[in-house]
């Protein structure tokens, strides 16, 4: 572990906490961008910006041993959940073992061992095709994204995700898949007082919704379905003809969200109140990561590196989506969290913990050495 400068890493880790890029602010991202960019070309790397949406800003894929298939995969993102300003209101700073600021576990500092990790590749194991994919969008379902990491994901054997470790160390070897539905439904106004049954709530309607997919005990085990955002009404005099929901859907298999998008469809097909119209549009989704056979190898090479390290490895599962999850869904053997260990991400307490930066690396460095 003696080539890794940590001094060097955490003002790095700084520069990039220090830029607002939050999903759509295309001038921070473009700036985090470039500097990954600059980097991976220095350190030899064949590099491309890629723009899929000029509202997302560019994404960043750099590759070693050319096009084609593709040995190890890292995946991490360029976008955080925070707004402009928020760098400046809470900037990087550190105390004790903890570094702090706006997107320092979720995850610049993910993207940032993931460069580390790469450039040792290039030298140690230049016969190893790596491809780095840096998301301008994953904060928001890597909608602009998506095609391209599938196209990437597609090709390759084995993949690191960057998001952070968890708390306890772990690192992730399953996770749920999330879609987000827009809701929306078309009733019929009428006048509370005077006439409270000549309209068709459309809020009723919507709770009678919330209700039943709020019964835990009806849903298949760890699945869920969060109304996260209701929208209705104009006044509270009238029966409302117009209601509206962002949905979170989170599921285990592919199965089980085909089975709850039956559901909904049957819903929309024949409504609680057949006055009232209803739609149900997919926005967004991503895939479940779920174990297979070449990641069950993954984390055999990742445990017999810990050994070799001194290191205790244990593997968890997440509810939260990743693009990782894409490699799985189509092969790979795919483990995420691969980053430093952090806490409280999407908020203003978010923090890494220096100490676990290192020995994280050393432990990628062992495992990626020892792919076959």
């Amino acid at each position: 572990m003696s080539d890794f400068n940590e001094k060097q890493f955490l003002k790095d880790l700084q520069h990039l906490v220090n830029i607002d890029s939050g999903t759509g602010c295309i001038e921070g991202i473009e700036e985090v961008a470039d500097f990954f960019a600059a980097r991976y070309a220095g350190a030899g790397f064949e590099v491309q910006k890629r723009t899929f949406d000029p509202a997302c800003g560019p994404c960043v894929e750099a590759r070693s041993g050319g096009e084609g298939p593709i040995d190890l995969l890292l995946v991490s993102h360029l976008d955080t959940v925070f707004p402009s300003g928020t760098a400046v209101q809470r900037p990087f700073h550190v105390i004790g073992d903890r570094a702090y600021g706006p997107g320092v576990a979720d995850s610049k500092s993910g993207a940032l061992l993931a460069l580390e990790l790469a450039a040792d590749l290039k030298e140690s194991r230049p016969d190893l095709k790596v491809c780095v994919a840096l998301n301008c969008d994953n904060e928001v379902g890597s909608g602009s994204s998506r095609k391209w990491l599938w196209d990437l994901a597609k090709d390759a054997r084995y993949c690191l995700g960057f998001e952070f470790g968890r708390p306890d160390g772990s690192l992730v070897k399953k996770r749920k898949g999330a879609a987000h539905y827009l809701i929306r439904m078309y009733g019929k106004s009428a006048h509370a007082g005077i006439d409270p049954r000549g309209g068709a709530s459309a809020v009723i309607e919507m709770a009678n919704w919330i209700c039943r997919f709020a019964d835990f005990d009806r849903l298949p085990l760890e699945t869920s379905l969060n109304f996260g955002t209701v929208r209705a009404g104009t006044m509270y005099n009238i029966i409302p003809d117009y209601a509206e929901a962002n949905v979170d859907i989170r599921y285990q298999t592919q199965e089980q969200l085909e089975i709850l998008e039956e559901e909904i469809r049957d819903l929309c097909r024949g409504p609680y109140n057949p006055e009232v119209r209803v739609t149900a549009e997919k926005v967004a989704s991503s895939f479940p990561m779920e174990e297979n056979e070449a990641g069950e190898h993954l984390m055999d090479l990742m445990r017999d590196a810990g050994s070799r390290l001194g290191m205790e490895v244990s593997f968890s599962s997440s509810g939260g989506a990743s693009d990782a999850s894409i490699a799985s869904a189509l092969g790979a053997g795919t483990i995420d969290g691969c980053g430093p260990i952090g806490y409280n991400t999407h908020n203003e307490k978010e923090y890494v913990l220096v100490s676990s930066i290192e020995p994280r690396l050393a432990l990628l460095k062992q495992v990626c050495r020892n792919i076959d």
